[in-house]
This record gives structure tokens, C-alpha cells and sequence, in this order.
């Protein structure tokens, strides 16, 4: 008896140190889960870096704003395989941490910010390569290591229903913490939101009516507002204090940089021909041999032997690369807004006055860079004109300067402006891009979902249309 007494104790121990186990073994100093607050001063620093860098090192190339003087592949369109932005599923794992922070706390504005910040991120995924990893994305932790590509349009479905979420639960009567984009202020993030669902909506015009969703937003400013400012804009503004500095000036002063960027003849005449003084606050002339100055742009898409000396041509302002806080990150301008309402009225897909839009959209642009508009110019340089798509367009495009890969996008879907076209040097049988070709590394590591995401889409090459361009 005295031996079961002995054992029945020191079972009753073992049980007890079991459930005692967890507990006690558990480091109460390792967070389970990090705060949102603490999360998002790196998202929104990582996406500002890298909108500036595919601005300066792609965005620019293949919208025809600039052309490169050596490593010029990008130019006459020798691509390949390209991961220059699967690196926004890092970026999304912790958009993914402060969304889930917003409800697992019952904090509705880090869920919204998270909800704002994955459309912002998936679309140009969608948009670059087509049909991307979605649903089934940063699921590691659940065993998902080889997540399935979602079609672009169930992609699309998920994010304008994701902006409608984030645009219902946002409280603008309190803030959030670590917000180095908006400071806290939540009515702003509201305003992005619904911009950037108006720039949705554009984009997928061309294989679904919109209309009624486009109007919807224009006529309900009380539950859908929209920026009214430039105050207001999704533009990071880099502080010019190391480390916040602008990634196109890191290496102050570079002459090898600046004259490896060479701007336009598209560029450089379209801002002449109107008088357009941003050439001034853009681009630098070229100094000729008696002195005089001159902007001479270069003819893209050339092959390096054909270019010439880079001295030959105008260059990007030196203030880009010794101004650490010139160059900043533009997510979505008040000036695009505009330019999607203007749109939007010139094709009657909403009621509304294009030509003021187009007007607020020109003036928007004219005073994001510090730049006196001139007072003839919306009367006589670059006036609206009805019926004219192609001036709206052209505008747009000069609006949309450094601001990332958005240009080709809006080229991708318009075919505007009609300009641009492939160099004398391009080795892709006269076309332009069209959509990014799959990471190398997916071929091994996701090979069966990268099989099918290629095959629908018509192969994995660079000329296979993503599915809203038609």
C-alpha cells in the first residue's frame, strides 16, 4: 500500500509539473506579437526606398523619362527573369502584422492602414507580373510554403473589397502610433484609400464597367473623401537626416550618376514645347562648347554605340544627387487623383467637369515640386480640350515623374502617350514590355503553381498581357 501511496504521488507531480510546463517555460520577455505601432515606421520607410529606387533604376526606362547611358538592357528591352518587386512580400509580412495587431486589439485603424497598405502592395504585384501568389501569400507559418498564383482578376476583387473595408472601419476621431507618412492622422489615410481606389478602378476600365463605382465615390465625399490638397497627397518626404534621406542621393555629389541618366527627347521636348518651367526644376542643360546652355534629350531604346558622349545631352538636375531630401516617395499624388477624375468625366463615366479636373490636376503638379505655374498656361500652353483624351493623357505622364512604375502602368492600359515606342535598339521585335517575367527562383521553389500561373497567362515572357490590359 505504501508503494501505490509513493507512486500515485509522484504521478500526481508529473502531471502537475506538466501542466505547469508552458508557463513556466515560457519567456515572458519575447512579445507573441509585435505592436503595429512598432511595425509600420519600417513598412512605410522600406516602400518609400523602394518606390524612389525602381523610380530611378526602372520606372523612368521604361515609361521613356530616361535613358541609360551604360547597362543600358533595360532600355533596348533584353529582360529576364526579375525580382525587383517580390521583395513587397517581405514588406507584406509585417503589413500582415499590423493588420492582424488591428484585430486581434480591437484597434480598427491598424487593421484599416493594413488593409490600405496590402492594396497598395498587391496591386503592383498584379500589375507588373500578372497573376501573383495572393490568398495562399506569407502563410508559412500554417505550412503554405508553396503558395498558388491568384488570378489578377480575383487579385482585384480581393483589394477593391479590401478598400471598401478599410474606408467603413477607419475612426478619424483617434489616431495611431508610428505613422511616419501621415502622423497619426487618420482622415488622410481615409483620403488615400479612396484615391487609390479610384486608381483601381481606372485600371481595370478597359474589361469591366465602373461607372457606377466610380460615381458612387465622386458623389458621396461625406463617406468616400478624397484628397483636397497637396497637403494631403500619399508622399513621403524624406527628412534629409541620415538615415532618412533619399536613396537617389545616397553618395552625395556622384558625377558618374549623374550624367549615367540621360533624360529624353519624349521628355525634353514635351516640357519645351510648352514653355514647361519643371524643366528647370528637373533637368540640368547642356554646356556647349562656346558656353551657351542648351536641353538636348537623348533618343531612347539605342544601342551604347549609337548614343554618343554624355556630354552630349542635358542631365537630371545635380540637386537629385547632393539634395538628400529632393527626390521623395510618391505612392499617389493629389495631381494623379485629379487626372483619374478628369478621365473619368472626358470618357462620361462620371458626372463631372473635366476640365476642371484637368486643371487642378495640371496646378497639383506645377506645386508638388515647388514650381510656378505661369499664367498662360492652362490658357495657351496646355489647355483643356474637349474631346481630347491625348492632352489629358500627356500631362498625366509629366505628372506622374517619379513616381514609381505608375506611369507604365497608366501606358500599359491607354497606349498613351503615343510616343512611346521602342528604340532602334530593341531586341523584342519592336514591342514595348508589357508585364515583368517571374523570379528565377520560383521555377524551383514553386515550380508546379509557376507552371500554371505561366501557362495562363500565355507564357512567361514579357509580351503576355496582364489581364486588365487590353
Amino acid at each position: 500500500m505504501k508503494k501505490i501511496l509513493t507512486a500515485l504521488f509522484l504521478l500526481s507531480c508529473c502531471v502537475s509539473c506538466t501542466n505547469d510546463f508552458e508557463s513556466i517555460n515560457t519567456n515572458r520577455d519575447e512579445p507573441t506579437q509585435v505592436a503595429g505601432n512598432l511595425l509600420l515606421p519600417t513598412v512605410i520607410f522600406d516602400l518609400a526606398n523602394l518606390s524612389v529606387g525602381e523610380t530611378y533604376g526602372f520606372g523612368e526606362i521604361i515609361s521613356q523619362y530616361g535613358a541609360s547611358y551604360e547597362y543600358n538592357q533595360l532600355d533596348i528591352y533584353n529582360w529576364t527573369s526579375d525580382a525587383r518587386f517580390w521583395g513587397l512580400y517581405r514588406i507584406l509580412q509585417n503589413v500582415k502584422d499590423i493588420k492582424n495587431y488591428g484585430l486581434a486589439n480591437d484597434l480598427p485603424n491598424y487593421e484599416a492602414v493594413g488593409l490600405i497598405l496590402e492594396a497598395y502592395c498587391y496591386s503592383i504585384l498584379a500589375d507588373a507580373y500578372g497573376d501573383v501568389p495572393y490568398a495562399e501569400s506569407n502563410r508559412a507559418e500554417e505550412g503554405i510554403i508553396a503558395p498558388a498564383y491568384d488570378s489578377q482578376e480575383s487579385i482585384y476583387n480581393g483589394l477593391l473589397a479590401a478598400l471598401e473595408e478599410a474606408n467603413s472601419i477607419i475612426d478619424t476621431d483617434s489616431g495611431i502610433e508610428g505613422d511616419r507618412l501621415y502622423g497619426g492622422d487618420m482622415m488622410k489615410w481615409k483620403k488615400w484609400g479612396n484615391a487609390l481606389h479610384l486608381r483601381l478602378l481606372m485600371r481595370i476600365s478597359e474589361v469591366r464597367n465602373v461607372s457606377a463605382d466610380l460615381q458612387k465615390i465622386v458623389d458621396g465625399p461625406d463617406t468616400y473623401p478624397l484628397f483636397e490638397s497637396n497637403d494631403e497627397e500619399a508622399i513621403y518626404h524624406y527628412s534629409g537626416i541620415n538615415p532618412d534621406i533619399s536613396p537617389v542621393s545616397v553618395g552625395v555629389g556622384r558625377e558618374y550618376e549623374y550624367y549615367l541618366g540621360i533624360p529624353t527627347t519624349h521628355l525634353v521636348n514635351t516640357l519645351l514645347k510648352n514653355d514647361d518651367p519643371r524643366i528647370n526644376e528637373w533637368l540640368d542643360e547642356k554646356v556647349n562648347d562656346d558656353g551657351s546652355l542648351e536641353f538636348i534629350g537623348v533618343d531612347p531604346g539605342q544601342n551604347l554605340g549609337d548614343i554618343g558622349r554624355p556630354d552630349a545631352f542635358c542631365r537630371k538636375d545635380e540637386s537629385y544627387f547632393s539634395d538628400p531630401a529632393k527626390i521623395n516617395a510618391v505612392f499617389l499624388s493629389y495631381s494623379e487623383q485629379a487626372f483619374i477624375l478628369a478621365e473619368a468625366a472626358e470618357r462620361d463615366m462620371i458626372n463631372g467637369d473635366a476640365k476642371n479636373y484637368y486643371e487642378t490636376a495640371v496646378a497639383a503638379s506645377f506645386e508638388q515640386w515647388g514650381v510656378a505655374m505661369p499664367a498662360d498656361f492652362l490658357t495657351d500652353k496646355a489647355p483643356y480640350e474637349a474631346g481630347n483624351l491625348g492632352r489629358i493623357y500627356e500631362q498625366k505622364w509629366l505628372a506622374l515623374y517619379h513616381s514609381g512604375v505608375e506611369s507604365w502602368f497608366d501606358w500599359k492600359r491607354t497606349g498613351q502617350p503615343a510616343f512611346i515606342q521602342a528604340g532602334p535598339g530593341n531586341v523584342n521585335n519592336g514591342r514595348v514590355p508589357v508585364r515583368l517575367m517571374y523570379p528565377s527562383l520560383e521555377q524551383s521553389v514553386n515550380a508546379a503553381n509557376y507552371q500554371d500561373a505561366s501557362a495562363r497567362i500565355g507564357g512567361d515572357n514579357i509580351n503576355s498581357r496582364v489581364w486588365w490590359d487590353k
